[in-house]
């Protein structure tokens, strides 16, 4: 296959937007009561500038990567310095009047696992580092298993890939994000989600319908942004290990060092295999492909006395996957038609660096500037399939955020993305040269952007964004999004927003799973960028007992339309799958309701429910539910632990909603767990209990309890070479009952 050389832009990055720090803070009086300290100042050590306590006590200021130590004080009570680690997001300080010292201030930090963004105006769910414990996520595919939001499957039962859904869409019409910058595009999405390794991540968050225009237009249902471990964190080293039932073995070392009192650096290591090929229901496949990976990353952080940071990193990643018949041996007789065998390899390059530089001392305005090259390359095949490709990318974005006053701030930027590809698509003998699709072209994006945010004192909070791209093959694309967030009392904030987002479609890397039959793909005609609006509402409801937040409760709703959408139909015909530009209506409609639930002190209770009507034009299908989509999904969480958390415990039980089958009279086969053509309802339940020692963590978990199973999976197993064999049709869990046993070791600075 002719390769492709590119000579990868210098890259300068930023991070433009500062976190945030909300807080409660109370005075305490000789006699112990507390009270809400109004006007209490607040501010940064070393930094200018600060926030000042409403009547209650609340507070919000905002927070650079630099600041740590926070001050807070009020008259006729003591000044207090607190160090705040980089995970808390919101916390009540006690100061004591001056006649009354404590011993000790407290700052109650507590991490939920799961929650909704207070702050943010655009709906968002984030999952905290604690969150990430509750089960063994070996990676980010895995981490949202305690979430309805985002629902993980298989694309197929051969190549064990896993692909995401949310808002009742599949996962790329969601914008991924590491650290707010635009990865896992093109040929690196398909397997993308598995080469996030768990044990780098310190947190996720995922915010629904169309998010800021400054990343870009592709985000249709969201955006799932990963924060990963920082060299600056309070960690020096954390080693990781993990192994599995299934002979999964996985190592994980993050190590943080600081060669100079300016510059900081990260190293991240991973490597893990899949030795086995279990086939538990006897079908003559592997339930999983056996697999290694090895993964490292290195990251940089400087400081300049300015006030400037520079952030640069580098990783790779190579992975290989064999699966198919247990039988198969692709090193033996790769051109044995006999028999079906999957192989997958996979190697990423990416360099990027990050720029930031503060203007004035209020620290409100700065530049910002973000370069970002990335090189990833495929060979595969899947039976008599062969799919193979590079992709090189360069992405840059220059940012210039401004503070207006006291409640107006406006953010502009010039971006470009450079997108070139070479593919090939092949369906014969292996060893022949087969037909061959030109399946993507190069694309190349410039635009510039213009974001406006109006915050009154936290009450209003609005933000109005508008794009304009030049796409090379697309033309002039314009992008406008809306969010509001109101707070209509103290504890019960609304949110609204409307927006479009478009994407460039991809036939095979979007949709692996065309791979994974006898079926011929068949373009029809050149794929048109997918286009769609987006809007949603939502409320929260936060519930407090005393000077305690007990309990928060939401509900949303989200509407995703298209104004054009490439199919990809299986329900057409027996001999192919046919791709298509939508002619009709396609849409998605998602409710959801989520509660947090804090009973007792360290009960935590995490309920979730979400229902989805996902219905698309099909060529013979008419006006249907898009296939193998759940309609439900409900998700019970419950954690404990004892004090000062030496023993945790969590059970997790989802309930998992019927999904429409793909029309099977073009094949022979009966769908004997159908019902009217639906898949089953079933339940999957998981436990873990975590032994905390001084610097270990010792965990011992299970999945799928109940050992439930989707049955017999592939299609035509037993004659893999005909036209019915299908392994595509994954509505359920393909492996069964899991037990698991890790640890995490972890040295402070």
């Amino acid at each position: 296959m002719k390769k492709i050389f590119l000579l990868p832009a210098l890259l300068l990055s930023v991070w433009a937007s500062a976190a945030s720090v909300h807080g409660v803070a109370l005075g305490v009086d000789d006699k112990g009561a507390e009270a809400p300290l109004a006007g209490a100042t607040v501010f940064w050590l070393g930094a200018t500038g600060g926030a000042t306590a409403d009547a209650n006590g609340v507070f919000l200021i905002a927070r650079t990567k630099a600041d740590s130590q926070l001050v807070v004080m009020s008259f006729g009570y003591q000044t207090d310095t607190l160090t705040i680690d980089s995970a808390v997001g919101h916390l009540e300080v006690r100061l004591a009047a001056n006649s009354y010292a404590l011993d000790e201030v407290e700052v109650h930090g507590r991490q939920r696992g799961t929650s909704i963004s207070r702050i943010n105006a655009i709906t968002t769910e984030v999952i905290s580092s604690a969150g990430l414990t509750k089960l063994a996520c070996c990676n980010l595919a895995e981490s949202f298993e305690n979430s309805a939001t985002v629902t993980v499957g298989f694309s197929d039962a051969v190549s064990g890939t896993k692909q995401i859904r949310m808002l009742g869409l599949a996962g790329i019409y969601s914008q991924m994000l590491d650290e707010s910058r635009p990865v896992m595009r093109g040929l690196a999405a398909t397997y993308g989600l598995s080469y996030t390794p768990g044990a780098w991540m310190e947190g996720i968050q995922i915010s629904k319908g169309t998010a800021s225009v400054a990343s870009g237009y592709d985000a249709i249902t969201g955006q799932i942004n990963t924060e990963l471990r920082k060299p600056t964190g309070p960690e020096r080293l954390l080693v990781n290990a993990y192994f599995n039932s299934d002979y999964r073995g996985e190592l994980n070392v993050a190590w943080a060092s600081q060669p100079t009192p300016t510059l900081h650096n990260m190293l991240l290591l991973h490597a893990s295999g899949d030795p086995s090929m279990v086939d538990v229901n006897g079908d003559g496949f592997a339930d999983q492909p056996q697999a290694r990976q090895l993964n490292v990353a290195d990251r940089w952080i400087y400081a300049f006395g300015s006030g400037a940071m520079l952030r640069a990193g580098v990783r790779f990643l190579t992975e290989d996957r064999q699966g198919g018949q247990t039988s198969f041996d692709r090193k033996a007789d790769r051109s044995d038609t006999l028999k079906y065998g999957s192989y997958i390899a996979n190697r990423n390059f990416n360099a990027y660096a990050k720029l930031g530089i503060p203007l004035g001392s209020d620290q409100r305005s700065s530049v910002a500037l973000v370069a970002d090259y990335t090189l990833h390359e495929q060979k595969s095949f899947f039976g008599q399939k062969v799919y193979n490709g590079a992709e090189q990318s360069v992405y840059v974005n220059g940012l210039l955020q401004l503070g207006l006053g006291q409640y107006h701030s406006a953010t502009f930027g010039l971006g470009l993305r450079g997108d070139f590809y070479d593919e090939e698509y092949r369906f014969g003998s292996r060893s022949v040269a087969g037909l061959k699709y030109l399946l993507h072209e190069n694309e190349l994006v410039g635009g510039a952007f213009g974001e406006y945010t109006l915050n009154l004192d936290d009450k209003l909070t609005a933000i109005a964004g508008l794009r304009v791209d030049q796409n090379s093959l697309y033309g002039t694309l314009v992008t406008p999004r809306v969010h509001v967030k109101y707070s209509l009392t103290e504890t019960l904030a609304a949110r609204a927003s409307a927006g479009r987002g478009l994407r460039s479609p991809n036939v095979i890397a979007d949709n692996i799973w065309v791979m994974a039959s006898q079926r011929d793909v068949e373009v029809e005609a050149k794929p048109k960028m997918e286009e769609a609006w987006t809007y949603g509402v939502s409320l929260v409801k936060y519930i407090r007992v005393g000077s305690q937040e007990k309990a928060a409760i939401s509900v949303d709703f989200f509407h995703t339309s298209f104004v054009n959408q490439l199919i990809v139909d299986q329900e057409v015909s027996g001999n192919r799958i046919l791709t298509y530009n939508l002619n009709g209506a396609s849409y998605a409609n998602t409710y959801q309701v989520d509660a947090n639930v804090e009973p007792v002190e360290r009960l935590g209770v995490y309920a979730t429910f979400r229902y989805s009507d996902t219905k698309v034009q099909l060529r013979e299908m008419g006006f249907a539910r898009k296939p193998l989509v759940d309609r439900f999904k409900g998700l019970l969480n419950v954690s404990y632990a004892t004090k000062f958390n030496k023993w945790m415990f969590d059970v997790t039980a989802q309930l998992n909603g019927q999904s429409r089958l793909p029309d099977s009279r073009y094949v022979a086969y009966d769908y004997s767990v159908a019902e009217d053509g639906y898949s089953p309802v079933y339940p999957m339940f998981y436990a873990q209990v975590t032994k905390r020692y001084r610097t270990l963590d010792v965990y011992l978990g299970c999945e799928n309890i109940a050992n439930y199973m989707q049955e017999n999976p592939i299609i035509s197993a037993d004659n893999p070479s005909s036209r019915d064999f299908n392994a595509s049709v994954v509505w359920g869990p393909l492996m069964g009952r899991k037990f698991y046993l890790g640890l995490r070791w972890t040295l402070d600075r």
